[in-house]
C-alpha cells in the first residue's frame, strides 16, 4: 500500500478553535491507528503544523479522508499538502 506525508499548517488565529476540537481531533487519529492507515503522527514544535504518515490507495483517497478530520471540519487548518512516498528505499 502506498504511504503519504500529509502535513498540515495552522494559523495563529486558529488556536483557540483547535483547542476546542483537540479532543475529537486526537480520537479520529486514533480511529486511523487502530485501522492501520496512521503510522505515525506529530505536531510541529512552535505548533504551526502537524505531520502525519498514513497509508492509502491513492492521493485522492488521502485527501477524502483527511477532509473528515475535525479540524479540516471545523475549518481549522490554512495549507494541506499531501505527497506521495516511497518506502523502503
Amino acid at each position: 500500500m502506498p504511504m503519504f506525508v500529509v502535513e498540515y499548517t495552522y494559523t495563529p488565529e486558529t488556536s483557540s478553535g483547535r483547542d476546542d476540537h483537540r479532543t475529537d481531533h486526537r480520537a479520529w487519529l486514533r480511529e486511523l491507528e487502530r485501522r492501520k492507515i496512521l503510522r505515525s503522527s506529530s505536531p510541529l514544535a512552535d505548533h504551526s503544523g502537524a505531520t502525519m504518515i498514513v497509508e492509502g490507495t491513492d492521493k485522492a483517497s488521502v485527501e477524502r479522508m483527511f477532509a473528515h478530520d475535525p479540524f479540516a471540519l471545523a475549518h481549522l487548518i490554512d495549507r494541506v499538502q499531501i505527497e506521495e512516498r516511497v518506502a523502503g528505499t
